[in-house]
């Protein structure tokens, strides 16, 4: 940056910049001139990132209110706002919601809690050692296509209607997710930073735990937000087992007695458990992925 020859004694240099190559001012031989544009910038008004993300979901609830206000559906098919949550303060009230939604938080967060641990462990083999990839994932991959209706008889079969055919049907539904991302993990770590961890005399276990894991953690956080959304999912389809308790009740409940305000009151509840899920997620990888950046 150079100030012109021909610039007038205290005036303020204005900022010169090298022309691009093949452009008609550079193949002139001209300067390409601009000023310091910082106090033409427009100001941008700063809104807080949740407010931004609550913009949508709210237009959506105002324009569900206005629908059914206008008439333009049926409030027998699809009860209003408004409606809805009269209806959660009073199944909370009678203590028909915290106690079937107790039970199937519980059967959700175990399966998942299993269904993580089986596939964290299998994609760090399967992505470490071929031998183990070889004899597993295509087993696993087969498994991973089988959808939940289908398997959801024979489970009834072999375990019985009890908690246990519930709790296998999340363990598989979160298992194999997680197993893929682990494994595509652990398979795009660093070959070089393996090797310097054996040149230090790191075992099996100890590399792992202080040089896959980390590597591999984005994935591995992907793969329990992915696990913990699909584990809702397998909760729908474990309660169709004979449940006695649990938000499948309220809703079999409520589809033999066409009470579609309950049902709606349900799908409200999936959705906010789902999106409590994935902001517990989202804090975690902030705190254990803060090297990143943004």
């Amino acid at each position: 940056m150079t100030q012109p020859e021909d610039a007038a004694p205290g005036t303020q240099p204005a900022v010169v910049t090298r022309a691009a190559v093949g452009s008609p001012a550079a193949a002139r031989g001209r300067r390409v001139t601009f000023s310091a544009g910082g106090a033409d910038r427009r100001r941008r008004l700063w809104v807080p990132s949740l407010v931004r993300r609550a913009i949508v979901p709210i237009l959506l609830v105002a324009l569900w209110q206005v629908g059914s206000s206008s008439s333009w559906w049926s409030t027998e098919v699809l009860p209003a706002p408004w409606d809805v949550a009269h209806e959660f303060v009073t199944l909370w009230n009678n203590g028909q919601l915290p106690s079937n939604l107790w039970v199937s938080v519980r059967r959700a967060l175990t399966g998942a809690a299993i269904g993580i641990a089986v596939g964290l462990s299998l994609g760090v083999a399967v992505g470490l050692w071929r031998p183990v990839e070889e004899a597993l994932d295509a087993t696993l991959q087969m498994l991973r296509t089988i959808p939940f209706l289908v398997i959801l008889p024979l489970f009834i079969l072999w375990f019985g209607v009890d908690e246990t055919p519930k709790i296998l049907i999340i363990t598989i539904g979160t298992a194999l997710p997680m197993y893929i991302n682990t494994m595509s993990g652990v398979r795009t770590v660093d070959p070089r930073l393996l090797e310097m961890g054996r040149q230090f005399g790191l075992n099996r276990l100890r590399l792992i735990a202080t040089v896959v894991l980390p590597g591999a953690m984005p994935s591995i956080l992907t793969g329990v937000r992915y696990s913990l959304g699909l584990s809702w999912l397998a909760l729908v389809v474990a309660e169709q087992i004979n449940a006695q308790k649990g938000l499948g009740l309220l809703i079999y409940n409520a589809q033999s007695l066409f009470q579609t305000k309950i049902l709606m009151v349900v799908v409200v509840v999936y959705a906010a458990l789902g999106l409590i899920t994935d902001v517990v997620v989202r804090l975690a990888e902030r705190r254990l992925l803060a090297w990143r950046g943004r």
